[in-house]
């Protein structure tokens, strides 16, 4: 993190010492947030199940569409979505992205939640992409444009499949690349069936250096058994905590889930820190940054 602005690494702080916040221990968060840094004026947008916008806890980070005025049954800005005060849901071509399976809330909530967020200072657009555990290529292509056009400075994809992508999300991710959107997205839960690298979207993207893809360790820094690794291409892939983690649920409550979905979210957290310290950085400087300063013993066994 200190690399975004030029400066010898923070000093440490102690860790919480409470298991839910592991996550936030081990990437050194609190020590980026004692700085200052956290997240303000960074909008990452969350292309997933939706967010519960009424969790009181993630309320205050929000995403608001300031152009829009809500209600009244008119495109404000012209920017092709009605009342999209709050994001958009393109499951349901509606202005109501809310979430009701819990995923995308979890995700969101490692970003910025005010307790077990990466970046609590940031905003979260929710742009809603995926019901019943499925996402398909075009809404997701459809919700990259929305959050590039809107203003999204990162995008967090937490979804994967084993096939290739279609040609309107590889254009739509090179679209975001082109436009000074960083993207992180997770590697995929597939090892314990013969995975031996990310699932796309990430693969394409960090194959054509649009992109970051994310594994997930425990807390002991393993790669954990279910996360797809690099493989043998030399890409931008990191790992971050994805087992056991502890983030919001619908209806203000907490759960505990594992995976790289939500690997993914404490990464573009880290993003969105080093963003509020250096507006300037470009996506591909972002993913440098967190390439080389990674600590290359963070995996301690395959």
């Amino acid at each position: 993190m200190a690399g975004a602005i030029g400066q010898a690494p923070f000093a440490n702080v102690p860790d919480s010492g409470l298991t839910s916040l592991w996550g936030l221990d081990k990437i050194k968060a609190p020590e980026v947030q004692a700085k200052g840094f956290k997240g303000q004026g960074v909008t990452v947008a969350v292309l997933d199940s939706g967010i519960d916008y009424f969790n009181s806890y993630l309320s205050n980070n929000i995403w608001t569409n300031s152009r829009e005025i809500p209600g009244n049954k008119i495109d404000d800005d012209r920017n092709g979505y009605v009342d999209d005060t709050r994001g958009w849901d393109f499951t349901q071509n509606d202005n109501t992205p809310l979430d009701i399976d819990g995923h995308g809330t979890f995700v969101a909530g490692i970003i910025a939640d005010p307790v077990f967020g990466v970046a609590p200072g940031a905003k979260v657009m929710p742009v809603k992409v995926a019901a019943n555990d499925l996402a398909f290529d075009n809404d997701i292509a459809d919700g990259i444009y929305y959050a590039v056009k809107n203003g999204a400075d990162i995008i967090n994809i937490s979804y994967g499949q084993q096939s290739e992508i279609n040609l309107k999300l590889q254009q739509a991710i090179r679209f975001a690349r082109e436009n000074n959107v960083a993207i992180v997205m997770s590697a995929g839960n597939q090892r314990q069936q013969g995975a031996t690298q990310p699932t796309n979207p990430a693969l394409f993207s960090v194959l054509g250096n649009y992109g970051i893809a994310v594994g997930a360790i425990d807390q002991t820094g393993k790669l954990a058994d279910f996360s797809n690794p690099a493989g043998n291409n030399r890409i931008n892939y990191v790992v971050a905590p994805g087992v056991d983690i502890t983030s919001d649920d619908l209806g203000d409550s907490l759960t505990s889930w594992s995976g790289t979905s939500f690997s993914a979210p404490y990464v573009a957290g880290v993003a969105a820190l080093m963003l509020s310290a250096n507006p300037n950085l470009t996506p591909s400087q972002i993913e440098s940054i967190l390439t080389a300063t990674a600590n290359p013993k963070g995996i301690t066994a395959l």
